[in-house]
């Protein structure tokens, strides 16, 4: 069944692939015809932590730390954009995050990149459009997010909450093995454009992150991670043209639905038999009104009659109203990780290096906006866990585990962030 399924991929972006019609163009020709666009964004937070707790095994507890104050670089992006005729574009992104973190600071994230940063690339992909005279379909290929859990396709630097629902690392995780979530494969996608009921499609092939052979293979054995995603659009469509980065907040330019169903499957690796997420996702507009969510299943199974499955979903709602030259949008926001609780069940999940226990998120706060592209953000964010009979010490979640520093009870935080896109 697996390898009927990816020989039917590969026939379908065959025949698409040997539908496009290119013609022939000289390479001094084709040079005229680039245009490049720099880009580069900074998220800079000031957060102060409540309640921090880190576990300590010699006395079998955990001790409360100091609530601290802490200023940290989120995230930056630079690189460039571009397109080379009207059919050919192309993305080169560069990051730099979590500058400046304190590693017992409650925000999510991994560890503090240090003094001196490290820099790793974040997207490095081409998009070319295979219909000269449609959106109907699009070759991506690259270094790129699979299509796949709406917030995980929607930019960060974009997001109506402080911080992006914290969903989107478990099931990127899930699906390539790194937070990150991005991996180096092709996808298919494109639009169909109507006055009232639209759709668009995304099909990818990737290979996730490889943890073997000094992190140089998938290991001895060997499966692509398959995505799909299918949206139908009431209404306004997100875009008059395909694009597989996405957004929340239209400022009341849209009046519009999007109702999406979507799934990922990878069959045997050296860890499990198969893996899999389904689920579905949403996004509504109306004027200033703005209601995004997803609901998710991952699962997997191994080599040993074992299987482990967990739920994430995530709900978030603003407002956006113009405040004289300016706009202000209220915003509150609520994720939930639902995973195995029992001594069994957390037992399989741990074998497989899945998640396990509960994880609670709320976000609750304002934006304020100098332009689409400026803004200053003020939230308070609520953090609450439940290891299940995993109990005291155990990592079984980002709610209990900080890479770094090792079993913790996360703490709540306020904080007042700046977003700036150039």
């Amino acid at each position: 069944m697996y390898h009927l399924r990816l020989l039917t991929f590969l026939l379908l972006l065959a025949a698409v692939l040997g539908n496009a019609q290119t013609p022939a163009t000289t390479l001094p020709a084709l040079w005229k015809q680039v245009e490049i666009e720099p880009l580069a964004a900074l998220q800079v937070w000031t957060s102060y932590t409540i309640g921090e707790e880190v576990y300590r095994p010699d006395e079998g507890k955990y001790e409360k730390v100091d609530d601290r104050l802490n200023f940290q670089l989120r995230r930056s992006r630079f690189g460039f954009k571009g397109k080379v005729g009207d059919r050919i574009k192309f993305n080169f992104i560069l990051a730099a995050d979590l500058v400046g973190r304190d590693l017992l600071a409650a925000t999510e994230g991994g560890a503090n990149n240090g003094g001196s940063p490290q820099i790793r690339l974040w997207n490095a992909f081409v998009q070319w459009r295979l219909s000269p005279q449609s959106e109907k379909a699009h070759l991506v290929a690259g270094y790129q997010v699979p299509q796949i859990g709406r917030e995980s396709i929607t930019s960060a630097l974009r997001s109506s909450s402080m911080e992006k629902a914290w969903v989107q690392n478990y099931l990127r995780r899930h699906l390539v093995g790194i937070g990150p979530g991005r991996a180096l494969g092709v996808n298919i996608g494109g639009l169909f454009l109507k006055e009232k009921l639209s759709w668009g499609y995304d099909v990818g092939v990737f290979n996730p992150a490889m943890k073997a052979y000094g992190s140089n293979s998938a290991g001895d054995v060997y499966s692509p991670l398959l995505t799909g995603r299918l949206v139908a659009y009431l209404g306004d469509p997100e875009s008059k043209s395909y694009t597989p980065g996405h957004k929340i907040n239209y400022f009341g330019q849209r009046r519009g639905l999007s109702l999406a169903l979507e799934g990922a499957w990878q069959a045997k690796t050296d860890v499990f038999q198969d893996n899999h997420a389904y689920g579905f996702d949403f996004l509504g507009n109306y004027d200033g009104w703005s209601l995004d969510g997803e609901y998710l299943v991952l699962g997997r199974s191994g080599y040993e009659a074992i299987s482990t499955s967990a739920q994430t979903a995530y709900l978030r709602l603003s407002y956006t109203f113009k405040l004289g030259e300016y706009w202000l949008e209220p915003s509150g926001m609520l994720t939930k990780l639902s995973g195995p609780l029992s001594a069994a069940d957390q037992s399989s999940a741990a074998s497989l290096l899945a998640f396990a226990g509960e994880e609670r998120i709320a976000d609750v706060g304002g934006n304020f906006y100098f332009t689409s592209n400026l803004k200053l953000s003020l939230h308070y964010t609520f953090s609450k866990g439940d290891a299940g009979m995993a109990g005291a010490g155990a990592d079984v979640n980002n709610y209990f585990f900080q890479s770094g520093v090792g079993p913790i009870l996360r703490g709540d935080w306020l904080g007042l962030g700046l977003v700036a896109i150039m």
